[in-house]
């Protein structure tokens, strides 16, 4: 007597067979695959058909069809670029304007132009077409499938087959250069490598050589550290991206944490603990496990160029962005000239989305300021013909930290005249009595080689405080309030209310004079 398969099994076979299809249908038969899976011929073909119907694989080829004929909707998922083809285009730059009109276009209108893939799958022509419909999630897409080729069947043919297509796309030089060479060769993937290769070589005697790969040691002793490490920076994703020391606080108020689990050495705020931090940072980044967008670096500045590739794409952004980013002077109206001092730019770049919705000016000092910035708030000061000049500082609770407000103050009168009478400085933070109310940590050592050790400590005691002692929530509560403090609030939302009305005018504004623009070009 038969034995019956069970529904279960039934569908765990079909899963493996579909599975197998949608893995290998470009390379292998449905005979091999029959093989491969241990089903029969007939059911590996049912289910091909199946898929070839929902669109995940493409058809076959029927004796009737010509190659202009094979027109379908697929599977979004069911195509994709070919592996060569990075070696004669440049990717696709999702961040690059005219892709970003071009998936508004598809959007709006869906793809009008079909995409022609190989009989494989392979795109030949509309791989930006195809990058859009990723981007927007479209889920099917029409194709047009040229059965007469195959990307694993010839490659070299393909690839000239590729450049053809794509003759009419704007392209770079290099992209231009490396297709007239598929085009012109026998054995065009071969010539592209030596060429990519060929071009992008750099000769001298100035290129320094590289040592032998050097591997980091695995963490092995420091696991608990590692997750807690972890922990604390995807609790503050919404503060991304944060300083090494700020990550050094957080983990300073975790209870019972130890440095070293095998010889559970207490986690203290030292120098060599926050050496330990900031190896694991870097640990941490290169195997994936914190993001590299979480951390950030604020003393080591990358300058990048903002280029085109071309002058469309330069006149579709300033299209898109005319008449956009107005700010109005929301402090025109007050009494005094108002700026913001901050110690550190690690700091500084966690207030600047409060300074900014104040319209604050904000000087980061990196410690004492030095003379230019000082010179140009004393300059803005002047040019204002306001009243007072008052200074918000945010700087440490340690040495330098509070003598960093009366060595400003003393400078901005003594140096640049501004008269006594006319001058505020006010600290925000972080002060003797924020650290006593918030229930910070213990604090660290404060330097003893500092020279206004002995005024502090004579104030304050041994223990000091950085900014990075408070979560990036509670300093900019801190920042604003003191901001606040010092404001006229009336004529600051009145300024506000202008601002809106403002807005409002200037959208319809640019509505008109963007479709007056397009007309001239046209």
């Amino acid at each position: 007597m038969p034995v019956r398969m069970s529904s279960t099994s039934r569908q765990r076979k079909s899963d493996r067979v579909r599975d197998a299809l949608i893995e290998h249908w470009r390379l292998l038969s449905d005979r091999e695959i029959a093989l491969a899976v241990g089903v029969s011929n007939r059911t590996v073909s049912n289910h091909r058909k199946r898929l070839e119907e929902e669109g995940r694989i493409l058809l076959r080829p029927q004796s009737t069809q010509s190659v202009e004929a094979c027109l379908h909707v697929v599977c979004t998922l069911a195509i994709s670029p070919a592996p060569l083809n990075d070696q004669l285009y440049d990717p696709v730059d999702e961040a690059e304007p005219s892709f970003l009109a071009l998936v508004e276009d598809v959007r709006k209108n869906g793809i009008l132009e079909p995409i022609v893939v190989s009989g494989d799958g392979y795109i030949l022509s509309g791989h930006r077409r195809h990058a859009a419909a990723q981007w927007l999630g479209l889920e099917r897409l029409p194709v047009r499938i040229r059965h007469d080729v195959s990307y694993n069947g010839d490659q070299d043919e393909f690839l000239r087959l590729l450049a053809s297509f794509n003759r009419q796309r704007i392209k770079t030089t290099a992209e231009q250069l490396r297709e007239e060479v598929a085009l012109m060769s026998d054995v065009s993937c071969i010539q592209v490598r030596r060429f990519r290769r060929d071009a992008a070589a750099v000769e001298g005697n100035a290129t320094v050589p590289l040592r032998k790969r050097k591997r980091r040691s695995a963490i092995r002793d420091k696991l608990e550290l590692r997750e807690a490490i972890v922990s604390v920076v995807n609790a503050e994703r919404h503060n991304w991206p944060l300083s090494d020391r700020s990550v050094f606080y957080r983990l300073l108020n975790i209870p019972g944490l130890v440095r070293n689990d095998r010889t559970r050495v207490p986690f203290a705020n030292t120098p060599p603990v926050y050496d330990d931090v900031t190896n694991m940072l870097t640990r941490l980044r290169l195997d994936g496990s914190v993001p590299f967008d979480a951390i950030s670096d604020e003393t080591r500045p990358v300058v990048v160029w903002d280029t085109h590739r071309g002058v469309g794409d330069f006149v579709r952004r300033e299209c898109d962005q005319f008449l956009t980013g107005y700010w109005r002077d929301l402090l025109q109206s007050q009494p005094n000239w108002i700026e913001l001092l901050v110690e550190k730019n690690t700091v500084a770049s966690q207030l600047r989305s409060v300074a900014g919705k104040y319209t604050l000016p904000m000087t980061s000092g990196r410690g004492y300021s030095s003379l230019p910035p000082r010179k140009e708030m004393v300059d803005r000061f002047n040019k204002s013909s306001r009243e007072k000049l008052v200074v918000i500082v945010v700087s440490d609770f340690d040495p330098e930290g509070e003598d960093i407000p009366a060595s400003f103050g003393i400078s901005l009168r003594d140096e640049f005249d501004v008269p006594a009478d006319r001058l505020r400085i006010v600290k925000a933070a972080l002060t003797a009595e924020q650290v006593r109310s918030m229930d910070l940590h213990e604090g660290q050592l404060s330097k003893e080689t500092s020279s206004r050790y002995r005024r502090f400590v004579e104030a304050h005691g041994d223990r000091a405080w950085e900014l990075e002692s408070l979560t990036s929530e509670q300093l900019r509560e801190i920042t604003e309030a003191a901001i606040r403090g010092v404001l006229d609030l009336g004529a600051f939302e009145a300024e506000v209310n202008r601002e809106q009305r403002e807005q409002s005018e200037l959208t319809e504004k640019r509505r008109q004079l963007r479709e007056t623009l397009i007309d001239d070009l046209d």
